[in-house]
Order: C-alpha cells, then structure tokens, then sequence
C-alpha cells in the first residue's frame, strides 16, 4: 500500500522536525488536529513510521573512528555467530550480506588504538572468521535513513 499525498507530506513534516506539534502539522497540512493523529495512528499500526527518535553524534562521546567491517564466517556457524556479534557493543548496525563476505558490520571506536584491539583480542579470538576486511570512514558524503 503506497501512502497518500497528504500523509506523504505529514512524513516530510516529521523527518524534518520529529517535534513539529500537531497543530502545525495540521494547518500545514489542511486537516484537524484529530485528522492528523488519525493518520499518525494509521501509519504507525501499518509499519510506515518505526519509530520516533533522537539521533545522537558519536563524536560528542568520543567515538572518533567510524569502521567497515566485511566479515567471511564459515557457514556452519553463521547460525551461531550472528546472535553473539549483536551483543558487541562496538557495533551499531550488522548486515547478513551475499557474496564473498557473509557479514558486514559498522562500528565505532574511541581511537584506532580501540579499534586494533578491538580486531585482535575481541573480534578474531571470539569468532569463526575466516576472512575479513576493515575500512575506517574518512568522510561521510551522505548517511540517511529512507526518506520520502
């Protein structure tokens, strides 16, 4: 089901400003602030919005290094594997991938110092990893979420 256009443009409202009080969203809009809650309502039962959230900077918390991880995992333990790389905390977003690499994983550090252990004492010791790649973010060019 494909959202109308005005509940696209309450969408829009909201990636731009989560706070926007619905009595804005509604005169933006043209509907009643019952009209707009409907709506809210709507697309949240029908799985459109996930969720409303603050983004926090990892900088601000001294996480300075942003990594790429391509992990190969032997097939007989990625069953295994997956549920115990969720519990790092060094990783905030894991992808079960096709293609050479099974697994590929974002995660942030204090320094590559934290990285480099991170690697050897957590990461090779911990896993069945047969073959991996790291790649240290220099700049992101663009980092959303999906937008309308």
């Amino acid at each position: 089901m494909m959202v109308s256009k005005i509940d696209a443009r309450i969408l829009e409202i909201l990636q731009r400003d989560v706070r926007t009080p619905i009595s804005k969203i509604a005169k933006e809009v043209g509907l009643s602030e019952n009209g707009v809650r409907y709506r809210l309502e709507k697309l949240e039962k029908g799985g459109y919005i996930k969720s409303y959230t603050i983004l926090l900077n990892p900088k601000k918390f001294g996480k300075r290094i942003l990594a790429i991880f391509n992990l190969e995992i032997e097939p007989k333990e990625m069953r295994s594997t997956l549920p115990k790389l969720v519990t790092l905390d060094e990783f905030i977003k894991i992808y079960q991938t096709t293609g050479q690499f099974s697994i590929n994983a974002v995660g942030l550090f204090d320094n590559e110092n934290n990285l480099t252990s991170f690697i050897n004492n957590k990461l090779l010791i911990e896993f069945s990893i047969q073959n991996y790649t790291v790649e240290i973010v220099m700049r992101k060019v663009k980092d959303t979420d999906y937008e309308i």
